[in-house]
This record gives structure tokens, sequence and C-alpha cells, in this order.
């Protein structure tokens, strides 16, 4: 799936992951809404964007998010 955003009257072609993380980092000042995107995140992924989005908030929200990068990523296998 891909999704069309215009920036500077140009348009880019992103992946579903490089969405998520554009719209989790506009979201990361609400833990709350962090959470519910988390999640709606892994139902739209593939296995191996789940895998890097981990790593990538590992890397991005790992302090501030900590609890529940943990929480939702607990059930999933390695």
């Amino acid at each position: 799936m891909k999704i069309v955003v215009t920036y500077m009257q140009n348009q880019i072609l992103i992946n579903m992951l490089e969405h998520q993380k554009i719209i989790l980092v506009k979201i990361s000042y609400d833990k709350e809404l962090f959470r519910k995107e988390l999640v709606k995140s892994l139902k739209w992924l593939k296995s191996y964007e789940i895998y890097s989005l981990h790593l990538w908030l590992k890397q991005n929200f790992y302090l501030t998010h900590r609890e529940i990068i943990e929480d939702v990523f607990e059930y999933i296998a390695a």
C-alpha cells in the first residue's frame, strides 16, 4: 500500500512504514494517542516492517515511551 504525500507541490510516494513514523512523531506528545496509533500500525504493517518500526522506536522514543513500546511489543515474537 502506498500513500501519496504532497510537499511543496511535488508528489512523493512513501510506504506505510514511513507514513506511520511521521504520524508517531507528530502525536508523540500524547502517550495514549501514541499507544493507539502504534497498535494500529501493527495491524497495517508487514512483519519485516514491524521489526524495522520496533528498532526505530527504540532509537527515537525509548526514553520517553519505553513502557508503551515494551507493552505493545511484548507478545510479538522476535
